[in-house]
């Protein structure tokens, strides 16, 4: 036989699924109210002064409590969106094309070093604009990708914003990564960058039958990615008609 745990055993007082637990429920309420109201009036009198110390009091408990529960609320909903299934994360590869994005928030490094694991990846394309592909992140990027022994790429993106440029940019790649023996099986990412170049990631590797990826992390107000035990590489299905 289960046992009631605590929180459920307050829950048949505090909710209305049975009317006689929950009258009994707000009755104690309202007694333990009007009790703990009565000891502080008759230790500090029921002066307006006190009063609307009190009522401002718990004006401001009320509102802590509430600020507090909806900030529980939203990194709980943050946990369980980047939950996936073991059954739906890419597992490394050997090698990877990877938008380098310029925000400095990015998960790039992260995403990296998820293929990383068990030194599976060894091939890296690099797609990244000249701006970013001249900025320290950058070059801090595919220096560490060297220092373990991975083969860095850079595809430079003279427009970030022309998918049919992008597009073309990722089939030279996949098409230089084809005779590479060990730079399969190959991936893509499509989780920085411009939304022009997801779009012409995802058709290249359409067209190509190369696989696509999407880091899943929880974020920030601002929408950057944050370090997380859940954060992973979530393989993307598309099915086309």
């Amino acid at each position: 036989m289960n046992r009631l745990s605590l929180n459920d055993l307050l829950r048949l007082f505090l909710e209305t699924r049975v009317p006689a637990l929950f009258l009994i429920g707000s009755l104690a309420l309202a007694t333990l109210g009007n009790a703990v109201y009565e000891l502080l009036t008759g230790v500090f009198g029921a002066t307006p002064q006190f009063l609307i110390a009190l009522i401002a009091g718990a004006t401001l408990i009320f509102a802590f409590v509430v600020v507090g529960f909806q900030r529980a609320l939203r990194a709980l909903r943050r946990q369980s969106a980047t939950k996936v299934d073991p059954d739906r994360q890419a597992p490394p590869h050997a090698g990877l094309i990877l938008p380098i994005s310029a925000n400095p928030q990015a998960a790039d490094a992260e995403i990296l070093a998820w293929h990383q694991q068990g030194a599976t990846l060894r091939h890296c394309w690099l797609l990244a604009s000249p701006s970013v592909a001249s900025s320290e992140r950058f070059r801090d990027l595919k220096q560490a990708l060297l220092e373990r022994n991975v083969n860095p790429h850079v595809v430079l993106l003279d427009d970030v914003l022309r998918a049919d440029q992008v597009y073309l940019k990722v089939r030279e790649a996949i098409n230089e990564a084809a005779p590479v023996r060990d730079a399969w099986p190959l991936i893509a990412d499509i989780t920085g960058g411009t939304k022009v170049m997801t779009a012409g990631i995802l058709l290249a590797c359409l067209d190509a039958g190369v696989p696509v990826q999407y880091w899943v992390a929880p974020r920030d107000r601002r929408g950057d990615p944050f370090s997380s035990p859940d954060s992973c590489a979530m393989q993307v299905v598309v099915r086309t008609l």
